[in-house]
């Protein structure tokens, strides 16, 4: 309560007020442009206040200003320029070459001219992620930028989000898709650690939520973030750029006064898109009776069930809304405060920041404090510049399912969909504060289910982590065309996972007496690098050298304690269990990668750029004879409407710039330390009192090379209109070959997996980015961009009796995530009804599905074609931002529409129970003896199964179908039971087997983010004579969807921890997407 009190306070001293000032005489003249031609329509604004007019058709303009004004003209396609308010001004306007002149952030920190560049590049400045700012900075990527695919995971507090950039590159889960970080140009470590289990590995008694690390990143102290998408771009970082790289520029002082900025933002979240629960069927479940001699007698109620699936009898009520009043309305509140200033040799940047979220599930949260300081300062040919940063995050979360392990470990998320509506689940204590054990003692303690309730409220699970970044750089301008740089850089953080289930829990007998686990990860990264470079211009060349190299120390130590049976009741320690129910691992790790590199560029008359990269990479993770591997990557581009400038045939009226853009690069993704070797481990005690050892499951392999990623881009940059409309088109193609991959093997030969090089992950795709300007006058402006994406990722090239790499070995609705040979790389693995060669269903005796138990290949989770909409409209103070995403195509298993459907929680098992069941297919055509038939080789119909040669004929199939109804009593597998049974048994038990009827190839469009910002006026600040800027902004995030899905197919079943073609399109009893709507203030003095 006190935090929640400090929050409200900070939030309220923040919101302040302001006044009002007015002014005198006229100022007057005429806008021209370079030849003197009148330019209509140009703004012009008395500088600080909202007074301003245009130019008429001659270009002449009058305005009211007082003396020494200054007034500011603006016109799309030009420079704006200040000048001083005076009487007959003539005021000529240069055209604006700023998209032409943009300088972006590119590998190693170098900043480049957009224009030069080969291969595509997006950035992103701090005014448009702080437009629907998130506390993880990835999501304010969503549906912005072509090629950027985001999977925000859930709606738990703290959750994280997957970034996968022009689709992924490994098959195995062990091997990360995402980007590689890059703040302040220091590795920055993105995982997606899962202390506990993922959920998504097979073990479920810790199955929850995680968090990716970029969260602990204040989003405020971000300036720009630079995407590079393909190879090319990434080629300077080696073996770690097969996934792209994201740099991440924070913020720093400006040379004039010091500034003050308070930010403060209040938001209220609230669950989205439940499923539909029933209201007819009560828990309980309904049996068919015989008498002694086996007639069938009815169906009735089975009085003796345990069950707690909702399969009862018909029932009145009352009935209560469990899955919905579980949820609460979650509160966040989010606070800054800045200081930078600067001078004309050095300037400083510092912030201090909370996060806090209390979650939609009761008793979870997330809080998060940072601070920052940035500071640099010159001193003759030295720039020396400084970053540090630490953070303290801590998460409070909950079991969400329970993995493989059945009802040992199901979560507060799986009960509480499951949960019968005909009972109260608020009801789950006895009197004496012990579990409320709904069936007695019918059932032992592991066979029952926990209630969400006893979950959140007893259950802990948490994580901690406490971080520090830093970073020194020393730049030394030898000369106006050669400079020197080194920098040092530090990346360090604990991560601390704590998982307590109380005593009297539904858990493993083990257990009963309570458990707890802690998991400890200690993370530590060092790197130093020296660059060095050369800019010489020849005439109409210029040429530019860079060498560098670099060393990065990895070092990772994991601890793990587990303790079960309390000695003293709800006292959770480890020294409150008998040593001999206590067990602890440790492992420590530890790699080293060097590494030399180059890139030269040449350009001429700023029409051709050319630019050669190489690096080679010495690792510590491969043998000394076969360590090192070289990267190179070669780009060009040409600037055609430079040409036609020169050649005085373009009328930039109509076209603007024009660029043509090529590139290739051989990138990499290292091994994992300690992949050549084969480990020991325990394995008993000897008589004599030594420990012996044997081999682990998997067998380390010396010969083991890293993958490889050889790319190809063709792009195409177009603007029109005077920079008004702009166009990026990009096609490219990735073939990402040594695979790593750890597929099973006979255990004769004394392991289950063995690491290989073999297959190849291809992606080919193309993105599209339209952005432009339709409107623009004195007081109003619309900005529109437009941006769209598709890739197709397949697999191919497994080893011989490889058909399939799997994510893991849990499923979700009977399906898994896996990449199949010469398929689709984001498969979905499942069964499927056994089908003639017309596609009509092959039924059983009983008119039942047939079916094939083996995997197969069901969907495809990749979206044919997603992007985004993103228009912002300004109209003098206030600004209105709207972003849209949209998705085609991609499959999306709803395991949660499964696990309710075979519990009877759901609407549909409720409606199928009600209805006629018809089923429609083909048996195999028989003779007057009851033997099947065959299409034999002369055409006719027989009962031989195959011809002279031995080959199987085809057999006869002919139409059947047959109705079910409730209230009816049928044959069935040999004995009489009722239609209820059968219905049931049919969705039970074949349904679920055409995985398919669990699959919606999706397509759908989000209202991801709407805002409404309104800047004070300068004129009322200033006579304040503290306040320089201050803004009120309103939002709304996740506002609207529509889709065919039922649910939100945003979904990530193990949120962003797996690896591999992820977990990404599963959807399975998750905390749901939330809605949220904020109110937030910004202030500088």
């Amino acid at each position: 309560m006190f935090k929640k009190l400090q929050n409200v306070l900070l939030t309220l001293t923040l919101w302040l007020g302001v006044s009002a000032v007015a002014f005198g005489q006229t100022a007057n003249g005429v806008v021209v442009d370079a030849q003197g031609q009148p330019i209509p329509g140009a703004g012009v604004i008395v500088k600080g206040t909202t007074t301003g007019t245009m130019t008429a058709a001659d270009g002449t303009f009058s305005i009211a200003a007082r003396s020494g004004a200054v007034l500011e003209i603006s016109c799309i396609g030009y420079a704006s320029q200040d000048v001083n308010a005076g009487t007959g001004l003539r005021i000529v306007l240069k055209e604006d070459n700023e998209f032409l002149e943009e300088s972006v952030v590119t590998a190693l920190g170098i900043k480049r001219e957009r224009k030069s560049l080969g291969y595509a590049i997006e950035d992103i400045n701090s005014q448009e992620l702080m437009r629907n700012k998130s506390a993880n900075a990835i999501n304010s990527l969503s549906g912005k930028i072509a090629g950027v695919n985001i999977t925000q995971s859930s709606g738990a507090a703290g959750s994280g989000a997957q970034i996968i950039l022009r689709g992924g590159t490994s098959g195995s889960e062990s091997r990360d898709n995402q980007p590689l970080f890059i703040v302040d140009g220091i590795i920055y470590d993105n995982s997606s650690t899962v202390v506990g289990n993922s959920g998504f590995d097979g073990s479920g008694n810790a199955y929850t939520t995680t968090s990716n690390r970029v969260m602990d990143i204040n989003p405020e102290d971000i300036e720009n973030m630079s995407i590079l998408k393909g190879p090319a771009a990434s080629a300077l970082y080696g073996s770690r750029a097969a996934n792209g790289v994201i740099l991440i520029t924070t913020k720093k002082g400006k040379e004039g006064t010091v500034e003050v900025t308070l930010s403060s933002k209040y938001t209220a979240s609230m669950v989205k898109d439940l499923p539909a629960v029933q209201n007819t069927f009560k828990r309980g479940s309904m049996q068919d009776t015989y008498d002694t001699a086996g007639n069938y007698l009815g169906r009735n109620e089975f009085r003796e069930s345990t069950s707690y699936n909702s399969w009862g009898a018909a029932y009145d009520g009352p009935w209560y809304n469990n899955l919905r009043d579980f949820f609460r309305t979650g509160n966040i509140f989010d606070n800054t405060i800045s200081v930078a200033g600067g001078t004309k040799t050095g300037n400083f940047y510092l912030s201090a920041s909370a996060y806090n979220q209390d979650g939609v599930v009761p008793t979870t949260g997330y809080d998060k404090y940072a601070f920052r300081f940035n500071g640099e300062q010159k001193w003759k040919i030295f720039t020396i510049t400084a970053n540090a940063a630490y953070s303290q995050a801590h998460t409070d979360k909950t079991l969400t399912s329970g993995g493989l392990w059945g009802s040992s470990g199901t979560g507060s998320l799986a009960a509480a969909y499951l949960w019968s509506p005909s009972d109260d689940m608020t009801n789950y204590l006895n009197a004496d504060g012990t579990r409320l054990r709904m069936f007695g003692t019918q059932l032992d303690p592991w066979d029952e289910r926990d209630n969400p309730y006893w979950i959140i409220n007893k259950d802990k699970l948490y994580d901690q982590t406490n971080r520090f970044t830093g970073g020194i750089t020393v730049k030394a301008d030898i000369t106006p065309w050669w400079w020197i740089q080194a920098r040092l850089g530090l990346d360090t953080y604990t991560q601390t996972a704590g998982n307590t289930i109380a005593a009297g829990s539904a858990i493993k007998q083990i257990w009963e007496k309570g458990m707890m686990s802690e998991n400890t990860l200690n993370y530590d990264y060092i790197s130093t690098n020296i660059l060095t470079n050369f800019n010489k211009s020849f005439g109409d060349f210029n040429f530019n050298l860079m060498l560098g190299t670099s060393t990065d120390s990895f070092h990772t130590v994991r601890r793990y304690m587990m303790a079960y049976g309390f000695e003293v009741p709800e006292f959770y320690s480890f020294l409150n269990t008998a040593s001999e129910n206590r067990s602890m691992s440790h492992s420590n790790i530890r790699r080293r990668l060097v590494s030399a590199f180059g890139e030269f560029r040449a350009d001429w008359k700023n029409t051709l750029f050319f630019t050669v990269t190489g690096r080679r990479d010495w690792t510590s993770t491969l043998p000394i004879e076969n360590r090192s591997y070289f990267y190179p990557s070669v780009s060009g581009a040409f600037v055609f409407s430079q040409l036609l400038q020169d050649l005085n045939v373009m009328d930039d009226n109509i076209f603007s710039f024009g660029k043509i853009r090529a590139s290739w690069a051989r990138v990499g993704k290292d091994t994992g330390a300690y992949e050549t070797a084969t480990a020991l481990w325990p394995v008993g005690t000897m008589p004599s009192g030594a420990v012996g050892v044997g081999n682990s499951w998997s067998r380390g392999n010396p010969y083991i090379k890293p993958e490889m990623t050889e790319s190809t881009e063709l792009g195409i940059e177009l603007s029109f209109l005077k920079n008004r409309l702009h166009i990026d088109y990009a096609f490219y193609t990735n073939n990402s070959y040594n695979q790593i991959l750890s597929p099973r093997g006979p255990q004769s030969t004394g392991y289950i997996f063995c690491s290989i090089n073999a297959g190849n992950v291809l992606n080919k795709g193309m993105e599209l980015t339209i952005s432009g300007t339709p409107v623009e006058t004195r007081n109003f402006s619309w900005n529109v961009g437009v941006n769209m994406a598709g890739n197709r990722g397949r697999l191919e090239g497994l080893p011989t009796g490889q058909n399939v790499m799997y994510v893991t070995d849990v499923q979700y609705a009977g399906a898994q995530a896996a990449s199949f040979n010469n398929g689709n790389f984001m498969a979905i693995a499942g069964t499927k009804w056994n089908r003639d060669d017309q596609g009509r269903v092959i039924l059983d005796d009983n008119y039942m599905p047939t079916y094939n138990t083996a995997l197969v290949e069901v969907g495809n989770r990749e979206a044919t074609l997603s992007g985004g909409i993103n228009n912002t409209l300004t109209w003098k103070n206030l600004t209105f931002n709207m972003l849209w995403e949209f998705r085609l195509g991609g499959d999306v298993i709803n395991g949660t529409r499964y696990a309710m459907d075979a519990a009877g929680v759901s609407q549909f098992s409720a409606d199928f129970r009600q209805k006629d069941l018809t089923i429609n297919g083909v048996m195999q055509k028989k003779d007057g003896s009851d033997k099947p038939l065959y299409y034999q080789p002369d055409g006719t119909e027989g009962t031989a199964a195959k011809d002279a040669a031995g080959h199987d004929l085809k057999p006869v199939y002919e139409e059947k179908s047959k109705t079910y109804s409730p209230g009816q009593s049928y044959e069935f597998s040999g004995q009489t039971h009722s239609g209820e049974y059968i219905i049931e048994n049919y969705y039970g038990s074949y349904y679920p087997k055409e995985t398919a009827n669990y699959i919606t190839k999706v397509n759908a469009l989000r209202l991801r983010s709407i805002s409404l910002t309104y800047d004070l006026p300068k004129s009322l600040l200033k006579k304040t004579q503290v306040i320089q800027r201050a803004s009120i902004t309103a939002a709304a995030t996740n506002l609207l969807l529509f889709t065919n899905y039922q649910g939100d197919p945003e979904a990530a079943a193990s949120g962003a921890g797996v690896g591999g073609s992820s977990s990404v399109g599963f959807d399975y009893l998750g905390v749901p997407a939330t809605r949220g709507f904020s109110i937030g203030l910004n202030i500088t003095f």
